[in-house]
């Protein structure tokens, strides 16, 4: 086993959007990077094209399927063997249980939801864990959602995983605080990414205009909150949400009472 001397992130889901706007925010400071995605060949092109921008930096790309245990272990085992240190642990990756309402929702459709989500994020966090208590230090700062403060149409099982996220990470800090572990949940809402790039310019108006902010938030600004929340920056910060959703969970929004006619969720848009 080698030990970096780098300082190492590993984040899951990093192949695009805020994933992969955190690995290159901390390749950026001089960190080391692992990233992971449900297909091996997209972990690992990501990788190289961080690598290639940022030469003096070592990146790696995994294959984790977040609803199996197996593959958890075999990422962190890995982690452990190729850096020997963990630093910054950013779990990230969830399915986003699209058409899915308190009436509708199918056994299975539940439990594939919960277990990529809630139970991928507990037990990549345990691993990490293990890797962290070995140096006495390290920060978990998980990926959260508005979703799991609020209510939307179609999202239930989503919500639930994301406030199961909250909860975890508020008794994660009380149980690995005294390990020198800290941990935190980026509370995200109105965040570009890629399934927003065919709506149009009217659509981008109906969206800005239920924020306060009145403009939505890039992987990049994610990333900077999630750098400050892992790094010594906040040395002190832990069992903290931080809540970047400009301005969504300030106000209150328009109810339909006609939702389950009207809303398309896999577009994000009224129809």
């Amino acid at each position: 086993m080698s030990i970096s001397k780098r300082p190492v992130i590993l984040i899951t889901g990093a192949t695009r959007n805020i994933g992969y706007a955190v690995a290159e925010r901390f390749a950026k400071e001089g960190y080391n990077v692992a990233i992971t995605s449900r297909k091996k060949d997209a972990a690992e092109k990501s990788a190289m094209e961080i690598e290639k921008k940022y030469p003096e930096i070592s990146a790696r790309g995994y294959s984790m399927e977040t609803n199996k245990i197996d593959s958890i272990r075999a990422v962190f085992a890995d982690i452990k063997e190729n850096f020997g240190r963990l630093d910054v642990f950013v779990p990230n990756a969830t399915d986003p249980g699209y058409n899915q309402s308190i009436l509708s929702t199918t056994p299975e459709q539940f439990d594939f939801v919960m277990s990529c989500n809630a139970k991928g994020y507990f037990f990549c966090c345990q691993e990490a864990a293990k890797l962290m208590i070995e140096r006495k230090k390290g920060s978990i700062v998980a990926i959260g959602s508005v979703h799991s403060k609020g209510a939307i149409p179609n999202r239930i099982t989503y919500a639930m995983s994301k406030g199961a996220i909250d909860v975890m990470v508020r008794n994660m800090c009380y149980e690995l605080g005294k390990f020198g572990i800290r941990s935190n949940v980026i509370i995200v809402g109105a965040t570009f990414n890629d399934r927003w790039e065919g709506m149009t310019e009217e659509d981008y108006a109906k969206k800005r205009a239920n924020w306060p902010v009145g403009m939505e938030s890039y992987p990049e600004d994610i990333a900077n909150a999630v750098y400050f929340a892992g790094s010594d920056m906040s040395k002190t910060m832990s069992g903290a949400s931080l809540l970047i959703d400009s301005g969504v969970m300030s106000c209150m929004l328009s109810y339909d009472k006609d939702w389950d006619n009207k809303f398309d969720d896999r577009a994000y848009k009224m129809k």
